[in-house]
């Protein structure tokens, strides 16, 4: 893996844990901020 991959993951990542947390933080109730959370934390790792 270049060093330009490794750059293009770690920003798709920190990318997709801003999303994450925008929505947490948008969810209306507390299952939602539940489902949230629980698929966050069993995302695959690419």
């Amino acid at each position: 893996m270049s060093v330009i991959d490794r750059i293009r993951n770690r920003r798709q990542i920190k990318r997709n844990q801003r999303a994450i947390d925008r929505a947490w933080r948008s969810a209306p109730t507390q299952s939602m901020r539940d489902e949230i959370a629980y698929f966050a934390q069993h995302q695959r790792i690419l």
